[in-house]
């Protein structure tokens, strides 16, 4: 039980902390981009993180069965997922930053898959997010090993830690960042260069996690 607790509180103070901080950009990046109302951002916060905490609940499991395995695993192919995670971000950006109307089918198609459907982009983006094995998850993967006598208990202190990371000041910042824009840019243009901006940004951010890992 004190474990359960103590993995709980990690998960909100990490939702508060390192996750904030990493995931803030990205996240509300996509969202001023693709959603125009508060309870469409909500929406898509909401599906980031219970995608990420399923994705918490998986590993935690995996740590309960193979523990140290599955940390060396996670860091010996860290730079295939920064490298796969970055490419899908970079791409969302893009298709953003094209608009509705590209004219390559590719894009169209690419677009339909990804930026149109908020659901399955942000269940894609949460799992991506969940996976990356930056060091306070490998930490935590590391514990559960430790504690967990079977793959039950870990699939329990990956929830309590999974749970724990929904509760954050993202899902706010996830309302306002896609409901503010809209009332106070007036104008459609002006609006849909904000939104262009967002995507142009987003690109950024997954170069940027391509080239943090290989440089």
């Amino acid at each position: 039980m004190i474990n359960i607790i103590e993995l709980f509180t990690i998960g909100i103070s990490m939702a508060f902390g390192p996750c904030l901080f990493f995931c803030t950009p990205i996240v509300l990046s996509y969202i001023a981009g693709t959603q125009d109302s508060g309870r469409k951002g909500f929406k898509s916060v909401l599906i980031f993180s219970l995608s990420r905490a399923f994705i918490c609940v998986l590993l935690g499991t995996l740590a309960g069965l193979f523990g140290e395995i599955l940390t060396t695993t996670l860091d010996k192919y860290g730079l295939t997922i920064y490298i796969i995670g970055g490419t899908f971000i970079s791409l969302s950006g893009i298709l953003i930053l094209l608009g509705k109307n590209p004219n390559l089918h590719l894009c169209q198609i690419s677009r339909k898959y990804t930026v149109e459907n908020d659901v399955r982009s942000s269940i894609i983006l949460g799992i991506i997010i969940g996976l990356l094995p930056c060091a306070p998850l490998l930490g935590i993967l590391v514990y559960i090993s430790l504690v967990s006598k079977n793959f039950w208990q870990g699939a329990l202190l990956g929830f309590s830690f999974g749970v724990g990371t929904i509760i954050s000041p993202l899902i706010i910042f996830g309302i306002l960042a896609s409901s503010l824009p809209k009332k106070l840019i007036k104008s459609p243009k002006t609006f849909e260069i904000f939104k262009k901006i967002c995507g142009f940004l987003l690109f950024l951010f997954g170069v940027h996690l391509i080239v943090s890992q290989i440089i």
